[in-house]
């Protein structure tokens, strides 16, 4: 593969025209060289950094490669089949309700999966497919990780791979930005005795161009003139992506010329990867002239690829344009679950004041008194360490614009149930400003993740939080979640005051009898009531 890649690289230097960038050059036909045939999709795809807001229906993942797989013995093939479409519904349900899938659902189909002990292709085809743009709460690491797990875990257990499952990994690293070496990927193929194929060639491509390669991107697109293979509007597309990144705009704009001259007219994907280009650099100006320019033509941009801009604008440190394409949305059938995912890949990236713009901005009824539409904003802010005051700012937002009825009591419970002791002092604290009564069983969720590892440390300290908010541990809290972490309860009362934490002695000595009764000491019951 290697030496094709080489042999491909001279010939484009023997044959390009001078006086075009390499990449235009092989576009557009060298002198001699036959013109690579070119075509269109038949559907719209998407642009290369926008897989998020445009995954397609998990439904017919796995219906491209099923004639491709071989025949399994019937008994096997059945029980495939059966976890298979288990597997499916689950997923496919998830991305119909909200357009994304939660990494528990995921790790869970991944696990009987994996416990089924022959995996077949669809379901390796499935999962990896999966650990992309569906998995906006986790990071973009995570999710390559994650894809990795899946890969190796499942190639143990005797999993074949195959081109499709080759050009999936492709994507995930597409969708996740991950670097890597399109060489290494190419050898790696070549050691699995797998071949590339067009996508996985227009995949290498957009990697290349992700990085700003362009010398790269032109080896693997002469590598295809080479091979006859068609050259699609995701390879234009990609290019413009590629020269944008290596600082060469004049050529980025250059490429819908080329394609023009090549009979083609550039279509939505190839102006949404040019928008984007002029929003990584902040260039406000040609994404008006551009989405003005689109508006008069045949064209149209949906509110998803809209969504994009603003993603693009949010990560290059332009969140100061946002409301301006956020007056060009047409709010669409598919706009809030869409913007859903965007508000959650935007707080994973710490870009919360972003999101929470956007949050604002959704089109909700603010009218319901049952309306906490908010909550998934704020649950993922506590799931990412969002700063207490900052979130404390939040949820005063939200209430304010009646986007959630009741936030700071949410974010509390998300907190506790988080394990996050600070953040939620910080939020109990605020109730109580408001005139809010801070509840003893507030605390029992922190109290049970101590408990759990016998943390004796960090029981003090809920207890010690509880005094500061002014209030006093009843007997249950005691009895449930103090004494099971320490050897007897004597010595709860003696490191509880070696740590200075004060306490209610009548509280805690009938907590101490309740304690006894429970289990079955009699003598310390007899001697405690004689001693009245």
């Amino acid at each position: 593969m290697a030496a094709l890649l080489r042999s491909a690289r001279w010939l484009l230097r023997a044959t390009a025209a001078p006086y075009l960038p390499l990449s235009l050059r092989l576009l557009a036909g060298g002198p001699g060289r036959p013109h690579a045939a070119l075509c269109l999709r038949a559907a719209r795809a998407r642009p290369v950094a926008g897989g998020l807001l445009s995954q397609a229906r998990l439904h017919s993942i796995a219906a491209e490669k099923k004639n491709d797989l071989q025949e399994e013995p019937t008994s096997s093939h059945r029980r495939n089949a059966s976890q298979f479409d288990w597997a499916l519904m689950r997923l496919d349900n998830s991305v119909r309700r909200t357009g994304r899938i939660p990494k528990t659902l995921l790790q869970k189909v991944f696990d009987n999966t994996c416990h089924s002990g022959s995996p077949g292709g669809n379901q390796a085809l499935l999962l990896l497919r999966s650990c992309g743009s569906l998995l906006p709460e986790l990071k973009l690491s995570e999710r390559t990780e994650f894809a990795h797990k899946i890969w190796d875990e499942l190639q143990k257990l005797g999993t074949v791979y195959d081109v499709s499952h080759y050009n999936a990994l492709l994507k995930v690293y597409l969708q996740n930005e991950h670097k890597f070496s399109p060489t290494d990927f190419l050898a790696k193929m070549e050691k699995g005795n797998v071949q590339p194929n067009r996508v996985t060639y227009q995949r290498l491509i957009a990697a290349y161009c992700n990085m700003g390669d362009i010398e790269g991107a032109s080896t693997i697109l002469g590598f295809m003139k080479t091979k006859d293979l068609p050259v699609t509007e995701a390879v234009f597309s990609a290019l413009v992506t590629g020269h944008a990144r290596s600082g060469d705009m004049e050529n980025a704009e250059n490429i819908l010329t080329v394609m023009k001259e090549a009979g083609i007219e550039p279509g939505p994907d190839t102006y949404l990867a040019l928008l984007n280009a002029y929003a990584e650099k902040g260039d406000i100006d040609h994404v008006k002239q551009t989405l003005e320019k689109v508006e008069k033509s045949d064209l149209y941009l949906m509110d998803r690829d809209l969504l994009q801009i603003i993603l693009s604008f949010s990560k290059a440190g332009y969140p100061q344009y946002v409301p301006e394409i956020l007056e060009k949305i047409t709010y669409e059938r598919r706009y809030i679950p869409d913007t859903m995912n965007l508000i959650l890949l935007l707080v994973t990236e710490k870009l919360e004041d972003t999101a929470l713009q956007i949050l604002l901005a959704c089109p909700i009824s603010r009218e319901s008194s049952l309306n906490d539409f908010g909550s998934f904003f704020l649950r993922h802010c506590v799931t990412v360490n969002t700063p207490p005051e900052q979130l404390r700012d939040y949820c005063k937002k939200l209430k304010e614009a009646q986007l959630h009825t009741s936030p700071l009591q949410f974010t509390l419970q998300c907190a506790l149930v988080a394990q996050k002791f600070d953040l939620a002092k910080v939020l109990m604290k605020a109730l109580k400003e408001e005139g809010f009564p801070i509840r003893t069983h507030y605390f029992w969720p922190l109290l049970v993740g101590h408990q759990k590892e016998k943390n004796v440390q960090g029981i003090v300290e809920v207890l010690k939080g509880m005094h500061e908010m002014g209030v006093t541990p009843d007997q249950e809290t005691y009895v449930n979640y103090v004494f099971p972490s320490f050897d007897s309860i004597e010595s709860v009362r003696a490191v509880l005051q070696e740590n200075g934490c004060p306490h209610d002695d009548n509280v805690f000595s009938q907590a101490e009898l309740r304690s006894k009764a429970v289990n079955g000491n009699l003598d310390y019951i007899l001697s405690f009531n004689f001693s009245y």
